[in-house]
């Protein structure tokens, strides 16, 4: 099945080869213990907390303070992604975090988007059917005055259109302070960036209504929390706005407790717009085809849902009307379930008996 990741932190997707020579090459392996073993450890675990896995960016962040490191790490991730039956990408950073060695935020950003051109003159295969986007979402961290978060919009709009599409509110949720970002996220509306928050995740549903209503939110990250408010899943479901679910990293922030418990299936069965993506493809060791693959096989997720979030994960990218109308169509053709090969069923029919062909990789 071929989808788009809408949801995947640059710093917390490199390849653990790659975090393996940069830390080398750095130093920062600890004397006396094996550098896999080092980076291993790295990893998420389930229920560490959100604080306790966002602790663990330091590291990693660390090793990506050059043009060339950072580079290599978005071309990578395209490569990879392609890979895993990803055709369009959203990666996310906060530039200023890669400024340690003398770099500014906007080199960080234009090393990243080389990376970007570099991955995917290398997986073109001349068809543009089969073709590989990327965009680029610049992270506002929660806690940084609005002076910052202005000067960070500011950024991503001199680049609006030429790679970066949006603009995210990631980090520490106990910090959500909405007033702080009202202005600089309008500012990011009038610039033509769209908007996507993290909220829902750490804290209960208050976040997710303030990010729709006050800051103009058309995508919420994680929003576990939006199933437990009836009220707002009907605001989300009038707005449109789509959740981008993380199942595996979920797991991870004790968003929840357990995968069996996640709400993904009531949203679908809600009709909330929901897109499955992999967060970070390092610290949760997965991927968009695992993320799919745990779907059906642990929350019993159809194949006409599975093919539902496929086409929504299309029409909720941060790209214009043509080119998500082109994703939704390959995505469609890579997802037909019926025998026949008719339409994609409905929202209504997304939940449902045992999916045929389920485990299966793009």
């Amino acid at each position: 099945m071929l989808a788009s990741d809408l949801h995947v932190h640059l710093d917390g997707s490199l390849r653990e080869r790659t975090l393996l020579e940069l830390l080398r090459a750095q130093g920062l392996v600890p004397p006396g213990e094996g550098g896999a073993e080092f980076v291993t450890g790295l990893r998420f675990r389930p229920g560490m907390s959100l604080q306790g896995c966002l602790a663990k960016f330091d590291t990693v962040v660390g090793v990506l303070q050059t043009r060339a490191a950072l580079a290599r790490a978005a071309e990578e991730l395209v490569q990879d992604s392609f890979l895993d039956g990803v055709r369009h990408a959203e990666m996310r950073l906060c530039p200023p975090l890669h400024t340690r060695a003398g770099l500014a935020p906007g080199d960080v950003i234009e090393a990243v988007l080389d990376g970007v051109r570099r991955g995917n003159e290398r997986i073109s295969s001349g068809d543009p059917d089969g073709a590989m986007s990327a965009g680029i979402i610049v992270s506002v961290l929660e806690g940084m005055d609005e002076g910052d978060a202005a000067d960070l919009v500011e950024l991503a709009a001199r680049h609006a259109g030429a790679g970066v599409v949006g603009v995210d509110l990631a980090g520490d949720e106990a910090l959500f302070d909405v007033e702080r970002y009202r202005r600089p996220f309008a500012r990011a509306r009038e610039a033509g960036l769209a908007i996507t928050v993290h909220a829902g995740e750490g804290h209960d549903p208050s976040h997710i209504r303030a990010a729709i209503l006050e800051l103009g939110a058309r995508r919420i990250g994680h929003g576990t929390s939006a199933s437990s408010d009836t009220s707002l899943l009907d605001l989300i479901v009038e707005r449109g706005v789509t959740i981008e679910v993380c199942l595996t990293s979920n797991v991870h922030t004790g968003a929840v407790e357990r995968l069996e418990l996640h709400p993904l299936p009531r949203l679908l069965e809600r009709g909330v717009r929901v897109a499955l993506a992999t967060d970070n493809r390092f610290f949760s060791a997965t991927a968009l085809s695992r993320e799919y693959d745990l779907a059906t096989s642990v929350l019993g997720v159809s194949a006409e849902g599975l093919a539902r979030m496929a086409l929504e994960s299309a029409s909720s990218a941060f790209l214009g009307d043509r080119e998500r109308a082109r994703l939704a169509k390959l995505y469609s053709e890579s997802a037909r379930v019926s025998p026949a090969g008719g339409e994609v069923p409905s929202r209504e029919s997304s939940r449902g008996g045992p999916p045929r062909g389920a485990g299966e990789r793009a």
